[in-house]
């Protein structure tokens, strides 16, 4: 039998490890832009869990915490890190607990694993070992509905910038 090759296998494919709550997840580095210390947002988030705008690069960011969205206990928020990403088209910050590292493809990996009855079971893409530990790889572009993008991209008051299109401030230059 031959054995599927995936982007997960790969040693080129990186992602950034990330704990929550005692689990261990990652995000494919591709759709990270930088990670931050927690710094408190400014007010004005329209959705439960989004914790307000905080300023990157002089471009105003919606952040998540990702502990309300995955309906997780909550903890003090000082000691988070944020990591600043795309998530489809939204320059969006997403608060985590800690960031283990950036770590390399893994020998072995499970495409889709089954639902084990989490919150983010959805996202999930693969579970990766990574370092003697199961590290879940989310789908960084489905965190967020059509409807909640569209709620975090509104400007925070008329006459502010629209966020729609902050992507273009972090985005990687094209080589010519």
């Amino acid at each position: 039998m031959k054995k599927i090759r995936s982007k997960y296998s790969n040693p080129d494919f990186q992602f950034v490890r990330f704990s929550l709550a005692g689990h261990e997840f990652g995000l494919d580095v591709s759709a990270v832009r930088e990670i931050v210390r927690y710094r408190a947002p400014v007010l004005g988030a329209a959705l439960p869990f989004a914790e307000g705008y905080i300023s990157v690069r002089s471009m105003q960011v919606p952040v998540i915490d990702l502990r309300k969205r995955f309906s997780l206990p909550q903890k003090p928020l000082e000691s988070s890190m944020i990591i600043i990403g795309l998530l489809d088209s939204l320059i969006t910050g997403l608060i985590v607990d800690a960031i283990s590292d950036i770590a390399l493809g893994a020998k072995e990996y499970t495409l889709s694993p089954g639902g084990q009855g989490f919150p983010w079971d959805r996202l999930v893409e693969a579970e990766v070992d990574s370092e003697g530990a199961h590290v879940l790889i989310l789908n960084a572009d489905g965190l967020l509905t059509p409807e909640e993008k569209t709620a975090l991209a509104r400007p925070l008051n008329p006459g502010s910038h629209d966020f729609t299109g902050a992507e273009m401030g972090l985005k990687k230059p094209d080589v010519i």
